[in-house]
């Protein structure tokens, strides 16, 4: 067992809402897929996107599918691909139109800024640490240490960001 699955454990699934399901019961099974992904068409996020999120609206599930999202990216078994696609689904988590959804899901991706700093300065791909970078601009207390991570780390993001983004 490792951290995700400790996390998915934590919640008695079959009560928390889905949108297209009875419950979101399937929403671990769907998350250990995503998981275990290791190319792009595996990492898709069936069973997550259109299920407890979609575009800039969500249930309230995506608060313990960030929890879980953050336990995956704290270890190292995730594919890029996958490690893509989770921190895409926690910024869309973070930017929903539901304010009271997203602090909720901002105060879970700041129990994790070190791993978001760690996803920049790996080196692993271009798009992650983008995704990175973007939460943190989002929840990170201290702008300045952002400020600082963008001097030491410019050369890893994409060369067409803005500062500004």
């Amino acid at each position: 067992m490792d951290a995700m699955d400790m996390e998915l454990s934590l919640y008695d699934w079959s009560t928390l809402p889905c949108r297209r399901c009875r419950s979101a019961e399937h929403v671990p099974d769907d998350l250990l897929r995503l998981a275990r992904a290791r190319t792009w068409e595996e990492a898709e996020p069936q069973g997550i996107e259109g299920h407890v999120f979609q575009e800039t609206w969500g249930t309230r599930t995506v608060v313990p599918v960030a929890r879980a999202l953050l336990a995956g990216l704290a270890g190292h078994s995730l594919s890029v691909q996958a490690r893509h696609q989770f921190l895409d689904l926690l910024w869309g988590f973070v930017v929903l139109d539901d304010d009271a959804l997203a602090e909720e899901c901002k105060d879970v991706v700041r129990s994790g800024v070190w791993t978001l700093y760690e996803e920049v300065f790996s080196g692993r791909a271009k798009g992650s640490a983008l995704f990175a970078y973007w939460l943190l601009k989002e929840v990170e207390p201290a702008p300045v240490r952002v400020e600082r991570m963008l001097q030491m780390a410019r050369h890893l993001l994409p060369e067409d960001l803005h500062e500004d983004d």
